[in-house]
């Protein structure tokens, strides 16, 4: 299975994401959306959900602040803000203790992030519309193959 992993899309979708995503068997939003047509547009290329973030507003999305999925071969948890790989929030502790996630899909960073921490994959594709110009913006792609996953950062502005 491939999963398109974009987050901080602040209600612009970068030209070259409709591309990339192209033929993914999922798409999933880290938070950040910012505009009801983000996730509408989106959904063009391939089924699409995702989690809120703290500029979303619940009323405009029928959506949660966390995702768990565990019907993709290896649980899956998605949420916005996470805290650190090395200092996960109290939220996503409780989470990570309830689920026993393989793989934790995450916004809200800014710079991507994409390494295992104590066999669990820790995956952030940073942001899909950087504004700072600090880090460049980015998208994320995931692919599961049973009980494995491996993900790729993919910069936007090359």
């Amino acid at each position: 299975m491939w999963i398109g992993v974009l987050a901080d899309t602040f209600g612009e979708i970068h030209p070259r994401i409709p591309h990339i995503f192209q033929g993914m068997d999922y798409i999933l939003h880290c938070g950040g959306i910012g505009g009801q047509g983000i996730l509408e547009e989106l959904s063009n290329l391939s089924p699409i959900t995702g989690v809120l973030g703290d500029t979303d507003d619940p009323a405009d999305y029928p959506l949660g602040k966390s995702l768990f999925r565990g019907d993709w071969g290896l649980p899956l948890l998605v949420s916005y803000d996470v805290g650190t790989p090395s200092r996960p929030n109290a939220e996503i502790t409780q989470l990570l203790i309830e689920h026993e996630p393989k793989v934790l899909i995450y916004g809200h960073a800014g710079e991507p992030f994409n390494a295992s921490v104590q066999d669990r994959l820790w995956f952030s594709p940073g942001s899909a519309s950087r504004r700072d110009g600090k880090v460049p913006a980015s998208v994320g792609i995931l692919e599961i193959d049973g009980q494995t996953a491996r993900g790729e950062i993919i910069p936007l502005d090359q």
